[in-house]
């Protein structure tokens, strides 16, 4: 894949056509299973992972322990959002090839780690203001990563850009988002609950990828509108 340059926002709100109708969120419910054979399993090994890394004993303390086991579990994240974000930015304009999907995740890998961990450190960073400055700075980064995975030069650049292009938009997708975060928040209260150790974490992290891959795909629906695809000629 090449890095494309990031267009400006007159050219982009100009010429670009939308990939969705009324509702982006309701064509990612549909487009989202043009790649299923590849993020199904990845959301159920994710699960796995993760309900196997709930030990007994690990505390979230600033131990070694506790440190190794979130180093774990955000390693796997990341390589699972690698493998759904290039499956979902294939899925909105067109099919899923599974070896460009094994391509993107294997080039773009390390960058994408190190753009991940420097989000944490600012959003944690915001958060241990308030927060309120958390949760504006992952508003404001929606297509950040996505730009990571999909060879963007100045993915933060492009970020901006798709937000000013698309700001209503963005807007709508924000709020919408955020009140299915807080339902899943509350889901996973229950969960933790009801079902306690490796078959809590089962269910509450397959209902997370498998809604964490829809709202992929809506942010890759609209990120793709302006952006377009430069796989293609």
């Amino acid at each position: 894949m090449t890095s494309a340059n990031v267009p400006s926002t007159s050219a982009t709100t100009s010429s670009a056509t939308p990939l969705y109708g009324v509702s982006v969120l309701a064509t990612a419910l549909l487009r989202m299973w043009r790649g299923w054979r590849i993020w199904i399993p990845v959301v159920v090994v994710n699960a796995v992972i993760q309900g196997l890394l709930v030990l007994p004993g690990v505390l979230p303390y600033p131990t070694v322990a506790f440190m190794a086991v979130g180093a774990a579990s955000f390693l796997v994240l990341a390589v699972s959002f690698s493998i759904v974000a290039a499956t979902m930015l294939q899925a909105s304009t067109g099919p899923v090839s599974v070896r460009e999907v094994i391509a993107t995740t294997r080039t773009r890998l390390w960058p994408l780690l190190a753009w991940s961990i420097g989000l944490v450190l600012v959003v944690t960073l915001a958060l241990s203001l308030y927060v309120l400055p958390g949760l504006i700075v992952l508003a404001l980064t929606p297509y950040l990563l996505l730009a990571v995975v999909d060879d963007q030069r100045g993915p933060l650049g492009v970020n901006f850009a798709v937000l000013r292009a698309r700001w209503g938009r963005w807007l709508i997708t924000v709020i919408v988002v955020g009140v299915v975060c807080l339902v899943l928040w509350l889901l996973s209260a229950l969960d933790g609950f009801f079902v306690t150790g490796f078959g809590g974490a089962i269910i509450g992290w397959l209902g997370l990828g498998l809604v964490s891959c829809w709202l992929i795909c809506a942010w890759a629906l609209v990120y793709r509108s302006v952006m377009g695809d430069h796989r293609t000629p």
